[in-house]
């Protein structure tokens, strides 16, 4: 399978293989006779490629014997699986140029030069292209994956950032726990293109994220990001020198820190008589800052002789952080809630590093299939796993078999 634009050499047999593996037939298919001593009448040739050392590749011929039986019939060796063609790269080619073009966000055309100079292969950007796409087939059963271990557990974070593929603006949506990540690429930003993701229509667990009003729709525990909240409170001090703003940073970040030394010594939740004062010193630093805004906006209305004026981002932020203080303040009540979701915010850089690196695509699908293994490989990383045998496995997964697991 090609790609739109890029062209997949062809390869082709060496005369004289590094390597040959013969594989014999023991008995006939059909009367299940003994040919160990009858002689082959030919021998069926594949050849397949791999890098060597630095300057030289290796090729293994595997010679399938054919024997003919006494009954008649036709009798050829089974080759390895995946060893399909008359000349291959093998699996540690294939997996090697993923890595390079997935995990290190080499163009394909690079990563084609990167095996020519250091192997002196030719692998041209198509087929790399083709091996991408194949991982991508072999990768299938990721979201059921994904959405069986996490059912009821914590899954924080859901974050969305603007690409381009065909000339158009795409959104990668991002759901994330400690265990397991999923990209989705959609044109869509909102509550269709999560339904459409299928992972919040069921879940009922925890949801931490930065008050995106399409997460709202869906029953789960929800949790406000307070590093969202802290940036704006900085914007609120830096912008209208706002003290108040300033005390409820410092109130947040020290909520967190005594969270931190009371788990450290074991304990899954706030004192309940620290969370009441940390609670009713937030309540007031909140109406004090909202009476602020109200008489400013007032005072606006007055000089400037209409009847309403435009609230202020000052008084918005701290209607929302009153509204939904529960959310805001839930990390307190169980520290298994995290404060922030800069989890996410890492899951997501490194798409945003393939768009500085190698560009935006030229397809929906090129993007599709980036979101697809880059899921796969981040998962396998938090999972505690080799990220080159895991793309090896990934690219000799024929029968689409499940790869990661949350145990």
């Amino acid at each position: 399978m090609e790609r739109k634009g890029i062209r997949a050499l062809v390869l082709n047999r060496v005369d004289i293989p590094d390597y040959i593996e013969y594989l014999p037939v023991k008995e006939c298919n059909k009367c299940q006779a003994s040919l160990l001593d009858s002689e082959p009448v030919k021998y069926i040739e594949r050849q397949v490629f791999e890098p060597g050392r630095p300057g030289e590749f290796e090729v293994t011929a595997h010679r399938a014997e054919v024997k003919i039986c006494t009954c008649g019939c036709r009798n050829q060796a089974e080759f390895p699986e995946g060893v399909t063609a008359a000349a291959q790269y093998g699996s540690a080619t294939q997996a090697m140029a993923v890595y390079l073009n997935q995990y290190h966000f080499l163009p394909f055309k690079r990563v084609s030069e990167y095996f020519n100079t250091l192997y002196k292969m030719s692998v041209s950007a198509g087929t790399v292209a083709n091996f991408v796409a194949r991982t991508y087939e072999n990768l299938l059963l990721l979201k059921r994956l994904f959405v069986t271990p996490c059912g009821n557990r914590l899954l924080p974070e859901p974050m969305k950032r603007v690409w381009r593929a065909e000339g158009s603006l795409h959104w990668l949506h991002v759901m994330r726990d400690e265990q397991w990540t999923l990209y989705y690429l959609s044109e869509k930003r909102g509550r269709e293109a999560m339904d459409t993701m299928g992972i919040l229509l069921t879940f009922a667990g925890v949801l931490v994220h930065d008050h995106w009003k399409s997460y709202f729709a869906y029953a789960a525990t929800h949790v406000l990001c307070n590093a969202h909240h802290l940036r704006e409170l900085l914007g609120v001090v830096d912008r209208d020198s706002n003290q108040l703003a300033l005390r409820l940073m410092k109130l947040l970040r020290l909520s967190w820190h005594y969270c931190k030394g009371f788990k450290t010594i074991g304990m899954l939740q706030m004192p309940s008589v620290v969370c009441e004062r940390i609670e009713k010193i937030y309540d007031r630093l909140l109406q004090r800052a909202l009476m602020k805004e109200v008489v400013y906006m007032e005072k606006q209305r007055e000089e400037l002789k209409r009847k309403k004026v435009k609230n202020t981002k000052a008084y918005n932020l701290f209607k929302r952080l009153t509204e939904f203080k529960a959310e805001t303040l839930r990390f307190m009540s169980d520290f298994t809630i995290p404060f922030d979701n800069n989890g996410s915010e890492r899951d997501v850089r490194m798409a945003k590093l393939k768009q500085k690196i190698s560009g935006c695509f030229r397809s929906a699908d090129g993007g599709s299939m980036f979101a697809r293994i880059r899921s796969y490989l981040s998962s396998a990383r938090k999972q505690g796993m080799d990220i080159y045998q895991s793309l090896h496995r990934a690219v000799r997964n024929y029968c689409n078999m499940p790869l990661l697991s949350a145990e």
